[in-house]
């Protein structure tokens, strides 16, 4: 049972009044507490509010054991001994590739396909916006120089 799913139940209200709530489909919700999809920020922030939960409990991910108990995996933190000998900021990064990693591992064939194609079309403006800035910044500074030049001889 994923963590959403248990409290849900803790709050006796069922995945119909939960949707309504957060003006998703029931079949979100379904989805959400099996584990195939994962709300989007705003959403994951509207059920942490509702349920007085973090975000990380919110969208950690869980596993069902043998013994058929749900079990938060928990994420490894900056300051455990994975990190030890590492700065801080690089220590951080590891911490983001590895949630990553974990809530990746997770999700559906579907769900990954819609996130990498998402991740290509960031990087794809990403690097658009870089070297129009670049190009922007490269013309200005041959403007300057073509300015400057023409101020020293008159």
């Amino acid at each position: 049972m994923s963590y959403i799913r248990q409290l849900r139940k803790q709050h006796h209200i069922t995945q119909a009044q939960l949707a309504e709530k957060l003006n998703v489909t029931q079949t979100s919700v379904s989805q959400w507490e099996s584990g195939r999809n994962f709300p989007d920020i705003k959403t994951a922030r509207k059920l942490a509010d509702y349920f007085g939960a973090s975000l990380d409990q919110i969208l950690a991910p869980h596993s069902t054991a043998t013994d058929g108990k749900d079990n938060h995996i928990p994420y490894i933190y900056a300051d455990s001994p994975y990190h030890r000998g590492v700065n801080a900021s690089k220590a951080g990064e590891l911490e983001m590739k590895r949630r990553l990693i974990d809530i990746f591992d997770h999700l559906s064939l579907t769900a990954k396909a819609r996130i990498l194609e998402r991740a290509e079309a960031y990087l794809e403006v990403e690097l658009y916006e870089r070297e129009n800035k670049i190009r922007s910044n490269f013309g200005d500074g041959e403007d300057l120089g073509a300015e400057s030049e023409t101020g020293n001889l008159g």
